[in-house]
């Protein structure tokens, strides 16, 4: 039995492994990688530097980091890249030459950069990156302090050479293809809502079959933005601010959709008469002019320069609200529900180029926060604490990599850096991603390293050598985002004619094959005998936490709002390290399954937006704490049904998700008591705000439990 479980498993982790994602290659960023990687190799052929590799080595990893985004951040972020490399590199220039310091300094760095997986959007990659040029410097040592300096000084111009090619010479648009997609749906929007506009003016019936060809329109517009979202997410490993308004705007234009399909619903069971003409008139406007809006939103969302004003819209309800009949006033609540969200989209909108925060209009559903900015970093007490998998994954990742710095001293390893990398490299926070990128690495690492070994005694030459690094760079960079193994294939050869070209040995294959296999053998069995993870899938399980976290802290701040014994700040802030700590765990999880699946792409999109939905569930909980807190105490009870509403609702998710369940209903609108006049505007607009993303969470839940029976 115990044979038969581990031919399948070791069957199915192979399967994972040689799995081709639905994603087109990345030429350009190969390109770009290849130049980065290239160009410093030349200047010191011709200036005579002699810190070539290094200055390559920064280049590529630069090229490796930077994934898309603002300029800004991408500036600060490959900037803090070039920085730390260059620090690990003269912290391992002074240690390196004393194997007993070596051991646990290396522990420290490795403990480090396992913590920076807290990091949302780039901190895994980052962590990486650093340790990788951490266990280069500390195999290769330096003969005295000034040419520890130079070494670090030839990272810092590596790394600020890849800066000015990402930023300014050569900047890619990695989110183009979701763009196109996202605005493409609020085009068909647009087109759906002319239809209706049309129908409307000639007294035609709005029935959904007559409108069937506009309804598919939409939904497969929706469907295919899903599908870009969810496939561009398979090359990064966390969320990128951009990625996470796109995601938003796909979301909204998925309501505004069920919105408007109510809404024809409604007029079309109104009978008509003489009375109402003025009424259908003015309804005709307004859905006009939501028509334009969504045309001219999906223009600025295709747009990619600098920040844009945000579209004003004009789809309320108040030009229809004035009617008895009641069927204009569900009309005239739908209208204004949907003016709502489109606002929110344009704010989203205006500031998704520079990836600044925006203010926020009190009275609407938004993405930005007030006074609660997102933070860089995760606070350490979340981070630290005993159950979370990034600290776990952290002590794993430096028990692995002093091990491998004092195995490769002790057996006095030629080139026994690769044995630390690819132990590095390999290491996941789960067993099941690690088993499957070291079949991926080690399997790519012997074909590129026979590669490589037949290419070294064929070219010897500078221009020759140069020529094929830029080849196989280009070739792995622009293959990584369809699988890891295809870029060790490429990788492996450029990093051994890089290695070649700057000592002159010509036969570092054969020993990277060797020490590669040692490494990966390090990283299987960390992964097996340290805080080894469940195979089954256990992304639930943290996701039924997060909800559970985010009904505490909402729970936490209402009672502070409405001074309730024991509620305190200190109680609200360790409410929501409580939530970042099981948000940090949901996307960890997450992350390893996105390694694993083996469905369709479009089927991730309702957990990512799980995801998005947990941490600004939690932000908007702490930005309604600060308006309670600036207006003042409010009476038990001035928040109406909302806070047992949400409890429900937060339990029943919870418990659908862990059963695998379909959740229950959400509550009708007018079922819950919402805050009274007694509470003031800022407060009543950060409740309403907070049952929409609620209900925005519950769709996602739905939409899940649907794709996943």
């Amino acid at each position: 039995m115990m044979r038969t479980n581990f031919a399948r498993r070791a069957l199915h982790d192979a399967r994972v492994a040689s799995q081709v994602a639905t994603a087109r290659p990345a030429y350009a960023a190969g390109f770009r990688a290849a130049v980065a990687t290239i160009a410093p190799l030349l200047a010191d052929h011709w200036f005579g530097t002699g810190g070539g590799a290094w200055m390559s080595l920064a280049g590529l990893n630069g090229a490796l980091i930077d994934r898309g985004g603002p300029y800004r951040m991408r500036a600060v972020t490959m900037s803090v890249l070039a920085l730390a490399s260059a620090l690990t590199v003269l912290i391992a220039a002074a240690v390196a030459n004393h194997p007993w310091w070596a051991v646990p300094v290396a522990f420290i760095v490795a403990f480090g950069c396992g913590l920076m997986r807290a990091w949302p959007d780039i901190g895994p990659g980052f962590g990486v990156t650093v340790l990788v040029t951490f266990a280069i410097a500390l195999s290769v040592p330096v003969a005295s302090v000034s040419a520890a300096f130079g070494r670090a000084g030839y990272v810092l111009i590596g790394g600020f050479w890849a800066l000015l090619i990402a930023v300014v010479l050569w900047p890619l648009k990695p989110y183009r293809p979701v763009r196109l997609a996202v605005a493409a749906c609020y085009r068909a929007i647009a087109d759906y809502v002319d239809e209706i506009v049309a129908r409307n003016a000639l007294g035609r019936s709005q029935d959904s079959w007559e409108l069937k060809q506009h309804l598919v329109s939409v939904r497969t517009a929706i469907e295919t933005a899903r599908t870009a979202l969810a496939v561009s997410r398979r090359g990064r490993a966390a969320e990128s601010k951009r990625g996470e308004r796109l995601l938003i705007l796909h979301e909204l234009a998925d309501q505004l959709y069920a919105h408007i399909i109510a809404l024809t619903d409604v007029a079309d069971s109104i009978p008509a008469s003489t009375d109402d003409r003025a009424s259908r008139r003015a309804l005709t406007d307004t859905l006009r002019s939501l028509a334009d809006w969504a045309r001219e939103l999906a223009e600025e969302i295709e747009s990619e320069g600098r920040d844009v004003a945000k579209l004003a819209v004009q789809c309320r309800g108040d030009s229809v609200r004035h009617v008895g009949e009641r069927g204009y006033l569900t009309i005239a609540n739908l209208l204004d529900r949907m003016a709502d969200y489109a606002t929110a989209a344009s704010t989203t909108v205006a500031t998704m180029n520079s990836g600044s925060e925006s203010p926020e209009p009190e009275h609407l559903v938004d993405i930005g926060e007030v006074g609660v900015p997102r933070s860089t970093l995760f606070s350490v007490a979340a981070v630290v604490h005993p159950d979370s998998v990034v600290l776990h994954h952290a002590l794993r990742l430096a028990l692995v990599t002093s091990a491998a710095v004092l195995i490769a001293r002790l057996m006095h390893l030629n080139h026994d850096y690769w044995v630390t990398l690819t132990a590095i490299v390999i290491l996941q926070p789960y067993s099941g991603a690690t088993r499957q990128k070291a079949l991926q690495r080690v399997a790519g690492t012997i074909l590129g390293g026979v590669a490589a070994a037949a290419l070294s005694a064929l070219f010897q030459s500078f221009a020759a050598v140069t020529v094929l690094i830029a080849v196989f760079t280009a070739l792995c960079v622009a293959l990584l985002p369809i699988n890891y193994a295809a870029y060790a294939v490429f990788g492996t050869p450029a990093f051994v004619l890089l290695a070649e070209s700057s000592i002159g040995d010509w036969h570092l294959a054969g020993i990277r094959i060797a020490n590669t296999l040692i490494g990966g053998a390090l990283a299987l069995f960390g992964a097996r005998v340290l805080w080894p993870s469940p195979e089954q899938n256990r992304t639930p399980e943290f996701a039924a936490d997060a909800l559970r976290a985010n009904k505490e802290f909402l729970d936490v701040a209402l009672s502070l709002a409405t001074g309730a014994p024991g509620a305190t700040p200190a109680s609200l802030r360790d409410a929501r390290r409580r939530v970042a700590l099981a948000a940090s765990n949901a996307e960890e999880s997450f992350q390893r399954l996105v390694g694993e699946h083996k469905g369709a792409a479009e089927a991730l999109e309702p957990m990512m937006a799980f995801l998005v939905y947990t941490r600004r569930f939690a932000s908007s909980t702490a930005a309604l704490a600060l308006a309670s807190g600036s207006a003042g105490v409010v009476t038990e009870g001035a928040f109406g049904d909302f806070g047992a509403a949400a409890n429900r609702v937060f339990n029943d998710l919870a418990e659908s998700v862990a059963a695998g369940r379909m959740p229950a209903p959400f509550p009708p609108v007018g079922a819950v008591n919402l805050p009274s006049e007694t509470v003031s505007a800022a407060v009543r607009a950060r409740v309403n705000r907070l049952a929409r993303q609620l209900r925005m969470l519950h769709d996602a839940v739905e939409r899940w439990m649907a794709t996943n029976p």
